[in-house]
């Protein structure tokens, strides 16, 4: 299994409808934009998005109490304080791994926000291309991370996430408040496809 990125345009668009349920490019760091790894759902490709995990929400640092994160912050120097306050739900995966020095907490991956994508919006990622050393380790972490645990992201996370909102199962807290309407974005899929023929090459 591989990563994605989504085209600006592509999730700019699907964002017109669900402003609140996908996530923003504009809130990633660096190049990190909208990627996340492919599931098949019926004739649509959906990328599950991978994001930071965030201070103060999903893990604190034993000893330190400030509104934000430490200036000299890294995952590898804070590895040892790293405390969660969270762990893995049915839509979101956290992606860390644990041993004596500490907990490394690296990435999330947001089952509740995945969205369908034309191929034509797709764009593999490339983690031998990437120059940023600090930014190539960790999508080569998320990698691993996602091979490893396929079977159970699939069958305990992305698959009752896609099935309770398809059915709309909106006593569900996460399914109500955090999951976009997946007809509908499969409708707009279709109509940007509609809009945008492929150019063969």
């Amino acid at each position: 299994m591989e990563l994605y990125e989504v085209t600006e345009a592509y999730v700019s668009y699907l964002r017109k409808f669900e402003p609140k349920k996908i996530l923003s490019n504009a809130d990633q760091k660096n190049t990190r934009k909208f990627i996340g790894l492919i599931v098949k759902k019926g004739k649509y490709n959906y990328v599950v998005p991978l994001s930071s995990p965030k201070y103060g929400k999903d893990f604190a640092i034993n000893g330190y109490t400030g509104d934000k994160l430490p200036a000299d912050y890294s995952t590898k120097k804070y590895k040892k304080d790293i405390c969660l306050l969270k762990d893995t739900t049915e839509p979101v995966v956290f992606m860390y791994s644990k041993d004596t020095d500490g907990i490394d907490f690296y990435s999330k991956i947001q089952c509740n926000n995945m969205i369908p994508v034309p191929e034509s919006e797709l764009i593999k990622v490339d983690v031998n291309a990437e120059s940023d050393v600090a930014y190539k380790a960790l999508l080569q972490k998320e990698i691993n991370f996602v091979r490893k645990n396929e079977t159970t992201i699939i069958k305990k996370h992305i698959n009752p996430v896609y099935n309770n909102r398809i059915n709309n199962r909106m006593n569900i807290g996460y399914i109500r408040a955090a999951t976009p309407d997946f007809k509908l974005l499969e409708q707009k899929c279709d109509e940007w496809e509609k809009n945008h023929p492929k150019i063969e090459k």
